[in-house]
Parts: C-alpha cells; sequence; structure tokens
C-alpha cells in the first residue's frame, strides 16, 4: 500500500478578519488588516511596519511563475483553502496529500515587527483563529503556533499553552527580545519543548535581514 505524503512546510492565508476579531481588544484599532489600494488591490496593513503584503504574494499556489502579481489582486481572487478548512482538506484529497503542517503567511512578517507586545497580540490572535481552522480537520490540518519570544519565561509559557491549545509545534521568530537563541537563558525554552514534544521550528521572513524583496 502506498503511503500519502505529508507536507511539511505549507501556508495558510490569513482572512481580513483574522487579526481584527481575534485580537485583545485594547489592540484592536491596530490589528494587521486587508486594505484596498490603487494599483496593488488587497494588500495586509500592519501597523508600525512600512510596507504592506500584497495578496498577490501571499497566495500563488498553482499558479505559473510569470502569471504571479503584486497588482489588482483580490482577496475574494485567492485560492479558498487558504482560509476554509473544508477546501483544504478537499484539495489534499485532491493532491493525495495526508496531512499538512500549516505555517502563517503575513503572521511570517509580523515576527519583524519592533513591538513584542504588539508582536503577541497578533501572534495571539492568530493562534486562535488557527486553532478553529484545524480543529475542522485535526487529524490532517498541522498547526504550528506562532510565539513571541519577549522572553525566555514567555516563551516557556508560549510554548506549554501552544500544547494545551492543539498545535503540533511552533514557528518560532528570527529574533528573540533577549540575547540570542546561543544564549544559555534558552536552555528552559528548548527543555519545554522537549518535554511537551512540540517541535521548533524557523521560517524564512522572519528574521531581520529578510524581507519580501
Amino acid at each position: 500500500m502506498i503511503k500519502k505524503p505529508i507536507s511539511a512546510d505549507s501556508h495558510i492565508t490569513e482572512p481580513p478578519h483574522c487579526y481584527v476579531d481575534y485580537i485583545d481588544p485594547k489592540f484592536r484599532d491596530r490589528a494587521p488588516r486587508i486594505k484596498r489600494i490603487d494599483k496593488v488591490g488587497d494588500a495586509f496593513i500592519v501597523d508600525g511596519m512600512g510596507s504592506p503584503v500584497p495578496m498577490g504574494l501571499v497566495a500563488a499556489a498553482g499558479k505559473d511563475p510569470a502569471e504571479i502579481t503584486t497588482e489588482g489582486v483580490a482577496f475574494e481572487d485567492l485560492w479558498k483553502s487558504g482560509w476554509n478548512a473544508k477546501f483544504r482538506v478537499a484539495d489534499q484529497e485532491k493532491d493525495g496529500v495526508a496531512a499538512e503542517f500549516i505555517y502563517p503567511t503575513v503572521g511570517m512578517v509580523i515576527c519583524n515587527h519592533p513591538d513584542f507586545d504588539y508582536k503577541k497580540a497578533c501572534f495571539d490572535a492568530y493562534n486562535r483563529w488557527l486553532q478553529e481552522y484545524c480543529a475542522e480537520a485535526p487529524d490532517r490540518l498541522y498547526g504550528l503556533a506562532q510565539v513571541s519570544m519577549r522572553s525566555p519565561e514567555d516563551g516557556v509559557a508560549e510554548i506549554r499553552h501552544a500544547k494545551e491549545m492543539g498545535f503540533r509545534g511552533v514557528m518560532m521568530p528570527g529574533n528573540p527580545a533577549v540575547e540570542d537563541y546561543d544564549s544559555t537563558v534558552y536552555d528552559k525554552v528548548w527543555a519545554t519543548a522537549v518535554e511537551c514534544d512540540m517541535p521548533l521550528s524557523f521560517h524564512i521572513l522572519t528574521g531581520k535581514s529578510d524581507s519580501l524583496s
């Protein structure tokens, strides 16, 4: 019997309400949101970050590279499985995929936000939304929580909470607020990940030297 593959690096498309509806109310007026921009189309605007995130780059799955553009793309024209889990599972069936580890898209860019409290509020909102998304098919949609790493102690708490929420692992930001990851102050973070059986991963666009360009 041929076993179906499991995708180790799949992404969702954050929908317009992802941050606005799920974020701590005190951050709601600053929550990342979609805005339609002339000659650009729909783009996510993140308070405190200079460049918007064009929808044309957010969801390019299934397109010929020559067709990918940042101009004039509307959210409603994107592939529905990016934010609708029922469509996602249907696409898994069509593609012969057993399951997928789910990474964020706009959330990768937010990893570089300079305000760690704002970053944590955004990640908490995303995690709440993603938990609901993956609940549609938890045996096939393996969500990876986002953590802000405001401190090693915060990191420990965030990993434990992600485990409680049913996530399969954690996506780390490229740059923590305290020291760097090779410091011994993070030993407790690694130990907690092992204890909770929560794999930790890093992704492009999550470090200070990364950019969409």
